[in-house]
């Protein structure tokens, strides 16, 4: 009998354990084997649906995270909540944006402990979104490919994961426009502030949690300055933002 790779963990009722190493592949009829770096992906259609857990497996030959929903309606087992995936770079991660999912679970998927096997992956970040659903990143640990695909009775969404089949590319260092730590209701203060201002922003997570907005990410020193300098007067009133170089595969630090 396989031994199990990693333990249980439960909190508020929310469970995310690892699954047996198996070296065959539970889905054949419904795996592509098409792997990409760029993720481009958006379906379903439900809407109060939960995350009901998160599987986590190594299949010898590649990583599944399975994330397993549950329905507000058992007649509904057959759909799937509304989602969006797509890859984000510097840092490199994989998004995932619940719209019409319920309240999370605050903290669970900050730790890296269920990812301590894991060759690939580094760990998952999560948090609520400020207008509802859910947002989750899975953050690798070395360049991957991914492989994504969904599954019904019950709804299941399941990203596969390689190793990088490319040459690693010599990836130049950009500079980010960001903010210091943010805590409780500044993280949508400063989406809703940006929004205001015309600027696309985004959240970040470092591998302690810690969570940054993030307004900009450019080549030149000159490019990242001039954008600091203009939001002196508008969200640079409410949030410091800071100037800090970043790799592609490098995640934000407390301290540029």
């Amino acid at each position: 009998m396989a031994k199990w790779i990693s333990g249980i963990l439960l909190l508020t009722g929310l469970v995310f354990f690892a699954v047996p190493a198996r070296s065959e592949n539970p889905f054949p009829k419904v795996k592509s084997g098409h792997y990409v770096s760029n993720v481009q992906h958006a379906g379903g259609s439900g809407a109060g649906f939960a995350l009901y857990q998160i599987r986590w497996g190594d299949h010898r030959e590649f990583e599944r995270i399975v994330f397993e929903f549950s329905s507000p309606r058992a007649e509904e087992s057959d759909a799937l909540p509304r989602m969006k995936l797509e890859t984000e770079f510097y840092p490199f991660r994989l998004a995932l944006r619940l719209p019409g999912s319920g309240p999370g679970q605050t903290g669970v998927f900050t730790s890296k402990d269920p990812f301590q096997k894991s060759a690939l992956i580094s760990h998952v970040d999560f948090f609520d979104g400020c207008k509802g659903g859910q947002h989750l990143f899975i953050i690798p640990a070395r360049p991957v490919e991914f492989d994504v695909f969904t599954l019904t009775s019950p709804p299941r969404l399941v990203v596969d994961i390689i190793q990088s089949r490319m040459e690693p590319m010599r990836e130049a260092k950009k500079l980010s426009l960001r903010t210091l730590p943010l805590f409780g209701d500044q993280i949508c203060y400063f989406l809703e502030e940006t929004a205001d201002a015309g600027i696309t922003s985004r959240v970040l997570v470092d591998g302690a949690g810690n969570m940054f907005g993030e307004v900009g990410l450019f080549d030149t020193p000159d490019e990242a300055f001039n954008l600091k300098r203009r939001l002196e007067s508008s969200i640079g009133r409410n949030f410091a933002l800071i100037i800090n170089a970043r790799g592609m595969m490098e995640t934000p630090e407390v301290l540029p």
